[in-house]
Formats: structure tokens, C-alpha cells, sequence
């Protein structure tokens, strides 16, 4: 495999805050408690361990889901590299595997410059209870999803589905799209299906990675109780904390209520006053304090969007005596096919263009006026959706749900009428529309970076299983920017 690595500073992350984090380190490092880009400047975070002992808990779960036991032992007397991301079918977006190798890298780096044991510790969100969110796969264009119906407000962790019923008709249409070679049934193998869906995305990503130590919120519930306590006390302190100005767009926002859920039927926010159930569960704000409480966690992998909620916590940290680790941004990559790679080179197109979405087509000529301007509209729409994500959008309460799917369902819309009038000039024209397209389809899925959309499984089936640890051991955390990987 060839790799070309897209510097931060071409390729902006979708915030302004993250964007200054990665460019122009000194304009937002302030609002966090270490410099990521030097290893040594985590030393004083190894002077004094602060952390729970989750061993036994820790232990009896990674023994149930394949995670390491070895890492737990180690994690008893040592540190931890952590980050972590929501149930996804399949891996989730393949920005969910490439933070596991990022903190997989990320370990074994720090063990080697601080002298000191450290264990990458994978956190799956499964309290989480968007299964919209959750349910989607995305390939060639198309979406696959379960059939099966889940009550609003169920947390992830407590949906099953009856294998025969609902999963395997989900594998089997995925089946249909990916090659049936001895290669593909290699991957299909590290993917066996399990009724919850939960446990099957752990243990999936367990199987992909062993060496990593993982963790759902539910094995915190006891130990983390008396902070959870605290949490929801200070309810009014974190308020002042989140209004604060950072000189920059703010993602996070006081809540009404507590920055706690009530997880005993259906996830509701803890109202403020009330005393925290057994089934308590965390928000945003809450996960990353119980996080770092739990764990003696010296750096947290994080994506664009969590770099700019993070920028806003450092006093929150301060207020309950948890230390906050040093942010570190991910690893990312969009890989390239051969295909993908000759039809480009056939098109005169830039594949740094076009996932940096500077591209063009080759020919011009042949653009339907229609055409351009429903695609417009889908921008639009697309943009509407975006500022639903990064908190700039202020929509009335209980609307986020169906405005976004309302607007994703008419930016597909206009996107697929105005490439079928592209498609009818284009072959009167005989341009190169079809190629064009299926070259952004493969690099800029649904108009974002590949890793948002694809999963790694399909490339997996495609091009075998070692292709999982050979972008692992590609990968480089401290060099910093997006990878192309010629496949």
C-alpha cells in the first residue's frame, strides 16, 4: 500500500475550534490542559494515579466480549490511552476503527517515551438511544438497516433482535453487494452476528483488535456512583462553566435538567433535585468527567467534533478534582481502490481535490442548468443538517429528530434527480459524468469524507482481514493529517 497524508492545514475538520487545535495549536491550547503534541508533557499526569480499581468488573466484562484481560492487569498499576464512539452495524463509520488504532499506536508510544505502563482502553457508547443513528450501512450508494422495531428511547444496550428475523436478512443484503470469495468469507467471519446489538459491536471490534482493554458505561453504574452524585449537585456550576466564552464557537449549552439521564425505562435526563437512580446514565458532559474519574487516563483520542466540546471542560474538570487528559485528534484516512485511481488519472482529477471536495469535473460543458440548481437546494439542505450537528442550528425542543431526517431525505432527493438530468446530458454529451461520479461515491460518500459514511468492513472483504492491521501499523499519531491509502 502507497499512502499520501493531507496536512490539517488543507483539509479543515468541519470547526473553527478544532481547526485552530491542529493549525494553529497556540490560538486554542488554553482552553486545554496539555500540549498533545509532545509525549513528555504528559510526565506530571504519571506522578499521581487517581483512578478507580475497576479490575475485577473490568475483568469479568473483556472475558465475556474477547477484550484483553491482560490490558486489565496492566491497567491495575499503570495508565491508559482512551476514546471511544457509539455502536455502529459492521465496525461503524471506519472512523470508529481508526480511533482504535490510534490508541493502540498512541499506547505503545507513551509506554515508550514516559517509562510507564499504558493500555488503550476503547469505550462503547451504549447507552446511547438513537437507533436511526445506529442503524445504517452504507455501500456502493445504498443503505442497509435491521427491520425490526425499537420503542423511542430505548438505550442500545437493551435491543435485541432474533437472528433469523431481523439480522441475517440484514447480512444477507450486504452479501449481495460484496464479492462472495474465499478473501470476503475471511471477514465475514470476524463479524458473527449475536442478537444484541451491543454485544455484537464489541465483540466485533474485540475480534478485530484483542490487545485492547474495552468498556460500556453500564460497568461504571456502581463505582462511579458517588460522583454521579456530585454530578448532578453541581448541576448550576457547570452551567456557569459552559456559558463561558472560549473565542470560539461553543458546542456544548446548559441543559434543563441534570447533566444526568435516568435509565430505568427509557432514557430521560434526570430532572435537577432528584436523587440518581440505579439506572443512571451519562450525557456528553457527564461521560467525559466520569471517563477520566474512572480511569488513570493520560491522553483521549478524539475527532473534530469532540476537540471543540473538550475546549469547554477543562474547568469542569477542575471542579470535581478529575484530571483532564491531553486531547489527541485521531487518525483518518480515505482509501483509494485501483479503480477509483485509474478513472481519476483517465479524468485529469486530483484525488487530494477531491476529498479535500476542490474537484471538478474534467468537462463542464454539459451541466444541466436544472440540474445545478437542485443540487443547490441540496447543499442547502446539507448545510441545514450540518448546523443541526455542530449546535449552531436553534431548533424548538423534541424537533431535532424529525427535521433531521426530513432534510437528509430531501438533500437525497434533489441529489439523485439532479444526477439523473446530469446523467441524460451527459450521454448525449458523451462526458465522463458516470465516472465522476462514482468516484466521488467511493471517495466523498453523501458528500463527506469516506470514513463518515464507509465502514471498513467492505474494503475488509475486498482486499482480506490484514488490511485492518496494516493500517494500524500505517498509521503515525503524532503525524498529523488525513491519509490517502492506495489500495
Amino acid at each position: 500500500m502507497e499512502r499520501v497524508t493531507i496536512p490539517f492545514s488543507r483539509l479543515h475538520p468541519g470547526n473553527d475550534l478544532a481547526h485552530a487545535y491542529l493549525c494553529e495549536p497556540e490560538r486554542a491550547l488554553g482552553l486545554f490542559a496539555h500540549d498533545y503534541r509532545d509525549p513528555r508533557a504528559l510526565a506530571p499526569l504519571t506522578q499521581a494515579r487517581t483512578a478507580v480499581d475497576l479490575t475485577e468488573p473490568l475483568r469479568t466484562y473483556n472475558e465475556s466480549v474477547g477484550g484483553s484481560v491482560a490490558g486489565v492487569e496492566k491497567l491495575r498499576d499503570g495508565f491508559c490511552v482512551v476514546s471511544g464512539q457509539q455502536v455502529g452495524l459492521l465496525y461503524g463509520p471506519a472512523y470508529t476503527t481508526y480511533k482504535l488504532f490510534t490508541v493502540i499506536n498512541l499506547a505503545r508510544v507513551l509506554e515508550d517515551e514516559l517509562g510507564v505502563p499504558v493500555v488503550p482502553v476503547f469505550w462503547v457508547e451504549s447507552e446511547d438511544h438513537d437507533w436511526d443513528e445506529v442503524n445504517r450501512f452504507f455501500w456502493k450508494g445504498q443503505r442497509f438497516r435491521i427491520d425490526g422495531a425499537v420503542a423511542q428511547g430505548t438505550a442500545i444496550a437493551d435491543i435485541e433482535f432474533d437472528r433469523a428475523a431481523a439480522i441475517d436478512p440484514f447480512l444477507e443484503d450486504v452479501r449481495a453487494v460484496l464479492p462472495d470469495t474465499e478473501t470476503a468469507q475471511a471477514a465475514w467471519d470476524l463479524v458473527t452476528p449475536e442478537a444484541s446489538v451491543a454485544r455484537w459491536h464489541v465483540r466485533n471490534l474485540a475480534r478485530l483488535a484483542p490487545e485492547v482493554v474495552y468498556l460500556e458505561p453500564r460497568v461504571l453504574r456502581d463505582p462511579m456512583r458517588p460522583l454521579a452524585q456530585r454530578i448532578a449537585k453541581e448541576s448550576e456550576a457547570l452551567d456557569k462553566i459552559l456559558a463561558r466564552d472560549t473565542g470560539f464557537d461553543r458546542r456544548l449549552a446548559p441543559v434543563a435538567g441534570s447533566y444526568l439521564f435516568d435509565a430505568t425505562k427509557r432514557r430521560t435526563r434526570l430532572a435537577r433535585g432528584a436523587p440518581v437512580p440505579e439506572a443512571w446514565s451519562t450525557d456528553v458532559v457527564s461521560r467525559v468527567l466520569v471517563q477520566n474519574a474512572a480511569l488513570p487516563v493520560l491522553a483521549a483520542v478524539c475527532g473534530p467534533s469532540e476537540i471543540q466540546y473538550w475546549s469547554q471542560l477543562r474547568a469542569a474538570h477542575e471542579l470535581f478534582d478529575v484530571p483532564m487528559p491531553a486531547v489527541m485528534p485521531r487518525d483518518g484516512a480515505t482509501l483509494v481502490e485501483a479503480g477509483t485511481a485509474k478513472a481519476a488519472a483517465k479524468l485529469g482529477i486530483d484525488l487530494e481535490d477531491v476529498v479535500r471536495g476542490r474537484s471538478a469535473r474534467a468537462e463542464t460543458s454539459s451541466k444541466d442548468p436544472v440540474a445545478e440548481r437542485l443540487r443547490a437546494l441540496a447543499v442547502e439542505a446539507a448545510q441545514l443538517r450540518a448546523g443541526l450537528d455542530d449546535g449552531s442550528l436553534d431548533l424548538p425542543p423534541n424537533t431535532a429528530k424529525p427535521f433531521r431526517k426530513t432534510v437528509e431525505r430531501m438533500g437525497g432527493d434533489l441529489d439523485k434527480l439532479a444526477t439523473r438530468l446530469d446523467d441524460a446530458r451527459a450521454e448525449a454529451a458523451g462526458t465522463g459524468k458516470r465516472q465522476y461520479e462514482r468516484i466521488l461515491g467511493d471517495l466523498l460518500p453523501r458528500g463527506g469524507l469516506q470514513e463518515r459514511t464507509h465502514s471498513l468492513f467492505p474494503y475488509m472483504a475486498r482486499h482480506g482481514v490484514s488490511l485492518a492491521r496494516d493500517l494500524q501499523q500505517m498509521f503515525d499519531p503524532y503525524e498529523f493529517g488525513h491519509t490517502m491509502v492506495m489500495l
